[in-house]
């Protein structure tokens, strides 16, 4: 029975309980709706619903302790910002009970005590002084700068960084420093660049443009006592609408990379008598202040009698350069007599090239006024009333010409005349046509403008068109303007002598031949020294150019080749003396292959022509027979020490460069040819720096004039030469330096259109 007992069990038991015990759902289970539901309400459907507002409510079961273990029913969520940048840290009591004991910093990793009854003051404070945090959150500016090497760096704000910048942005857009006290200009910056902006007061500005002033001072002081070896001066006295006059020194120089720099050095007040004295009592005052009174080439001035007394008392001061010895012999000696002339006296003071353009240019509209002045009566004409000009504008616009207003010239400069009939000559019918309509005149009177009036007139712009190209040309500031002397003497005497038998100009040539004469025919020592060291020229150029132009001006330069051979020779012993040292090596002088002439075809466009003989050494010439004995003595010792002048004899006598356009480089040549010539590159760069007209200090003028505007009248002049200077330093360094007057004054005469 046991047995049977047994197998009643086993029968006993259903299929749905095997599959019970299996595991399985038996075929009369109901369905298991968990997952389904899961599904449909999420893992956390059997939580009890919170009904409340202060807090979720505590799990039933199997859920995560509270937050602050403050309260085993409900916890209240963590409304502080500070939990942003910190981890919660929980511990378990003795009782069981989870309570939240610190916090610590997701950026440092820093720990502090986090019981909810001791509050988030002190998380506060740490997240306002967390280095690593401020650094993460530089790193997520979207402003980046650049370091030196080129490696990005995140940007912050500086307020001295700000202030200097300040100082930049006032002296160069000539605005009032008070500005950087103004609401608007604070509003300004703070909404559009930057909310961390606070104003400056105009006392803060003044202390920083001193300072400023005088790190920029300091620096340029150190490149002149470094890398340059002398320097070319330019001064001019300017009268500015202050009742102040203003004394400007300019230094030009070549850098450590070869390349030409201007910077103006001061801008001193002189309150008293232009008297020579005074005048060079200031000018040696700013040399000293930057450490440049032996190192000073040559001083660039125009010809006012006060500069030439100036230069009298300023030769003893500045003659230490070369170690000349200083005469009392005239600036321009003649050509009879160069061998006798002071090599100092001819470097150290020079005439301005483009003040003797004015005057001769100036002889010419004297007799020319009369027709200038009927051009100048039809522009007042027409700009004395905005009724006229609206009238003009409508009968362009019905002709189909653009519009616009004409500007009067100024009498003091000459090439405003010049620029004056450039722009109105493109408008010629529609300008006459107009004034003959509309200007006043009796029965039977002629036209105020006539086609003669035009056709002269046309004559006059076609001749002084030279003139200002000239000008333009020799006030440059990047490129050596003295050795493009000689090639203007030659154009200007051509020019001249063409125009010579014009009917129409004939009457004004001879009184500018006459003034050309005066200063050009004895050619300056320097200008033949700079077109010699041209490569392209050499002895051989120079002995042409000389033919040339005693063809023009009828005079005898037979002497005058052999006396500045000479003196070559004598200045190059001096730069032997001082900077024979620099000698390391020598190499030879390299073949350079030539390109199409320009220019220079008025120099070799007659290789076979009768003349002075194209050779470079001085016995080989044709000797006038008023020639000097001091001259040929000059010539036989200059011979005589070609052994110490081994580098200019070696440059004199080689082929010389066949390179004629005007992309020419010459500093750049000089620069490759340094080891081939150490001493002659020196001699080379220190005569290609002077430049030839003092333009570079009338510029200075002109940004002083925008400088002591009428809102600034009030400025002190040592306030004056601090902006000044900052302006043109940084024109500098961007090299927006080059013909600043020019380009100004051309486009007061471009920008008058109506529409």
């Amino acid at each position: 029975m046991a047995g049977s007992d047994d197998e009643t069990v086993e029968l006993g038991v259903t299929e749905n309980e095997e599959r019970r015990l299996c595991g399985m759902a038996g075929d009369d289970d109901e369905d298991d709706l968990r997952e389904d539901r899961d599904a449909l309400f999420g893992p956390g459907a059997d939580d009890p619903i919170n009904v409340d507002d202060d807090g979720p409510a505590v799990p039933a079961c199997g859920g995560a302790p509270p937050p602050d273990g403050n309260s085993a029913k409900r916890s209240r969520p963590s409304t502080s910002p500070v939990w942003d940048d910190f981890e919660k840290l929980f511990k378990t009591t003795a009782d069981g009970k989870t309570v939240r004991y610190g916090a610590r910093c997701l950026h440092c990793s820093k720990i502090y005590s986090g019981f909810s009854s001791g509050g988030t003051g002190h998380l506060s404070r740490h997240i306002a002084s967390c280095v690593k945090r401020r650094e993460k959150t530089r790193m997520s500016q979207s402003q980046i700068s650049f370091n030196p090497d080129g490696s990005m760096r995140t940007w912050d704000y500086c307020p001295l960084v700000a202030r200097t910048q300040l100082v930049r942005l006032f002296a160069r857009l000539d605005v009032p420093i008070s500005m950087g006290e103004s609401e608007a200009f604070e509003e300004f910056i703070k909404t559009a660049h930057n909310p961390k902006y606070a104003r400056v007061s105009r006392q803060t500005t003044t202390r920083d443009i001193q300072k400023y002033f005088t790190d920029c001072k300091a620096k340029l002081v150190e490149t002149f006592g470094t890398s340059v070896n002398c320097v070319c001066l330019t001064s001019d006295i300017w009268s500015g609408n202050a009742k102040e006059d203003y004394l400007s020194v300019v230094a030009h120089y070549i850098n450590s990379d070869w390349q030409l720099e201007k910077r103006v050095l001061g801008l001193v007040l002189i309150d008293v008598s232009h008297n020579g004295q005074n005048i060079a009592d200031r000018v040696a005052s700013v040399l000293a202040d930057y450490g440049l009174t032996d190192k000073v080439f040559a001083v660039t001035l125009d010809n006012a009698s006060s500069n030439a007394s100036a230069m009298l008392k300023l030769k003893p001061i500045l003659s230490h350069y070369l170690g000349f010895d200083v005469t009392d012999e005239p600036e321009y000696a003649s050509c009879n007599d160069i061998a006798s002339s002071s090599v100092n006296s001819m470097f150290l003071h020079q005439r301005c090239a483009c003040h003797i353009l004015n005057l001769i240019v100036k002889e010419a509209l004297t007799t020319l006024k009369p027709l200038i002045e009927t051009f100048r009566t039809a522009i007042s004409f027409l700009n004395s009333s905005n009724q006229r000009i609206a009238a003009y504008k409508s009968y362009c616009i019905a002709t189909g010409v653009r519009p616009r207003k004409f500007q009067l010239d100024m009498e003091v400069r000459w090439n405003s005349t010049y620029l004056m009939l450039k722009h109105l000559f493109p408008h010629k019918s529609p300008f006459t046509t107009f004034i003959q309509a509309q200007y006043p005149r009796s029965e039977g009177e002629p036209f105020l403008l006539t086609d003669e009036h035009w056709m002269i007139a046309q004559k006059v712009l076609s001749f002084l068109e030279l003139f200002y190209d000239s000008t333009v040309t020799l006030s440059g500031v990047y490129y050596p303007t003295s050795p493009l002397m000689i090639h203007y003497l030659v154009k200007i005497a051509l020019h001249l002598k063409n125009y010579a038998n014009d009917i129409h100009i004939r009457s004004v040539v001879q009184p500018m031949i006459d003034k050309y004469n005066k200063y050009w025919r004895d050619i300056p020592l320097l200008y033949s020294f700079a077109f010699i060291l041209d490569p392209r020229a050499k002895m051989k150029g120079f002995t042409r150019v000389l033919r040339r132009l005693g063809g023009l001006t009828s005079t005898d330069y037979s002497t005058y080749l052999v006396g500045t051979r000479a003196r070559l020779t004598d200045v190059y012993n001096k730069y032997e003396e001082k900077y024979g040292a620099v000698r390391l090596r020598r190499t030879d002088p390299p073949v350079l292959s030539g390109k199409s002439r320009s220019a220079w075809d008025e120099i070799y466009d007659d290789d076979g022509a009768a003349g002075l003989v194209s050779g470079s050494l001085p016995g080989t010439l044709n000797m006038s027979r008023d020639t000097s004995a001091t001259s040929l003595l000059h010539a036989v010792r200059s011979s005589a020490s070609a052994s110490n002048a081994s580098e200019l004899v070696s440059y004199l006598d080689c082929d010389t460069v066949n390179h004629l356009t005007d992309d020419f480089n010459i500093l750049n040549w000089w620069h490759q040819h340094k080891l081939t010539y150490p001493v002659l590159s020196i001699m080379a760069k220190d005569i290609l720096t002077v430049p030839v007209s003092t333009i570079s200090s009338e510029s200075t003028f002109s940004m002083t004039g925008r400088i002591i505007e009428e809102r600034r009248r009030n400025l002190k002049p040592e306030m004056v030469e601090m902006l000044t200077c900052i302006k043109d330093w940084e024109a500098a360094e961007a090299r927006l330096q080059q013909n600043v007057e020019d380009k100004e004054l051309e486009q007061a005469f471009e920008e008058l259109y109506l529409d």
